[in-house]
């Protein structure tokens, strides 16, 4: 008797925890400044995603690069994100860009570019890379990519 009870609840333990599909990106949520000064600006990212699974995981953006006006100004990498099981939720992803970086062609008239964007206050914004599922045994990318023209100041 006592080793058909053990059966039957190793049975729902492992029967009960269904991994079905990796979470599902949905779309990136926003890109917004959340920061500017004289020499760099943040940027927040936040992905959304949706997991319909009993068991969470992680997620972990590596090599994401972020793309100003066409140039690569920045590279996004994250602490390892635990994953909720059966819930939508969002990643975000911060990054802190340095102006002479975007504007480092022309070193000369930095201050100038840097004053026209403030004064025009938008730039195009790329970003691109994957993102890193892990269960444990098993890992998945997610190719992300996003382009929007924002404001550099709110």
């Amino acid at each position: 008797m006592k080793n058909i009870t053990l059966l039957v609840i190793l049975s729902l333990i492992m029967f009960g925890c269904t991994v079905t599909e990796k979470p599902e990106f949905i779309k990136v949520n926003s890109v917004e400044v959340i920061d500017a000064s004289f020499n760099n600006f943040t940027l927040l990212t936040k992905l959304q995603f949706e997991n319909k699974n009993s068991v969470g995981g992680t997620l972990q953006a590596k090599n994401i690069h972020v793309f100003v006006d066409s140039i690569d100004v920045a590279t996004i990498s994250s602490e390892p994100f635990n994953v909720p099981s059966k819930k939508e939720f969002e990643l975000p992803l911060q990054v802190k860009i340095p102006f002479s970086k975007v504007y480092a062609d022309n070193k000369k008239s930095i201050l100038e570019n840097i004053l026209n964007a403030v004064a025009s206050k938008k730039v195009i914004i790329e970003i691109k890379g994957d993102i890193a599922y892990d269960l444990g045994v098993t890992t998945y990318d997610y190719p992300i990519y996003y382009k929007e023209k924002i404001n550099l100041v709110k």
